[in-house]
């Protein structure tokens, strides 16, 4: 007589009929891999067109990958970005940002940061160089505390993991923001100037990031001041171009 149960196949089919998977979000059931049911599934790339430099939605009419107007009139510090979702157009993307963020769910980031981490495999990169450093973008003290926990940290951790990469906390906030946009906060670019710095338990950062490729970590960018921001503090220690990794793209 045959065994019932014959190898791991059987064995995962078998817990899929006793606990069928289901979605992170809203406990529906979902197709198995992580990523949500229907209603909240994560988006893995943004819809139509995009900017070669921030990510942000394109007019039809224009290829993939060309500049925005924003991006040719004031080029940001960072060469590239890399987004999961557009977070108005995509939904979806936003339950998970908004759980992760504000509804204590620290979990979502290992799914979040290596499907960043396999978009970021993904990217072209010349044969012999360096592999890049994963650079979170630093939360204040503050929200940390008050969150429990970083969620940009997170997914770089996360990110790393996919291909190896080694996560750099390079960066420190120095003074205190208003959240960007909020209600009697100055502009984006004056909010985040000068608020980061390299950190004071890296002063070799600057040996380590000498000609190196960087990838700054972010769930949401918006306008991308706090990225070029970043963007430039990791120039300053010596970083030849930084990218964004990001979770959503918020434009428009």
């Amino acid at each position: 007589m045959k065994p019932i149960l014959s190898g791991s196949r059987t064995l995962a089919e078998l817990a899929d009929a006793v606990f069928p998977p289901l979605c992170p979000l809203c406990r529906a059931p979902e197709p198995g891999d992580g990523l949500g049911c229907a209603e909240h599934r994560l988006p893995l790339a943004p819809p139509g067109p995009r900017c070669g430099r921030c990510a942000g939605a394109l007019p039809d009419p224009i290829a993939d990958g060309e500049r925005c107007a924003d991006c040719r009139l004031e080029p940001p510090s960072f060469s590239r970005t890399i987004a999961l979702a557009d977070y108005r157009a995509q939904p979806a993307s936003r339950a998970w940002i908004l759980a992760l963020k504000h509804g204590r769910r620290p979990d979502l980031a290992l799914t979040l940061g290596r499907a960043l981490g396999v978009r970021l495999a993904a990217a072209a990169r010349s044969e012999g160089e360096d592999p890049p450093f994963l650079v979170p973008v630093p939360l204040h003290p503050l929200r940390r505390f008050e969150r429990g926990y970083d969620q940009a940290l997170l997914l770089a951790r996360a990110a790393g993991e996919v291909e190896g990469l080694l996560v750099l906390r390079a960066l420190r906030r120095a003074r205190f923001t208003a959240v960007q946009g909020s209600p009697g906060a100055p502009s984006r670019s004056a909010n985040v100037s000068g608020a980061f710095r390299e950190r004071w338990s890296w002063p070799r950062a600057s040996r380590r990031l000498a000609g190196r490729e960087a990838w700054l970590v972010d769930d949401v960018v918006t306008s991308g001041a706090t990225a070029s921001e970043c963007a430039r503090a990791l120039k300053r220690l010596g970083a030849s171009r930084v990218g964004v990794l990001a979770v959503a793209r918020a434009s428009g």
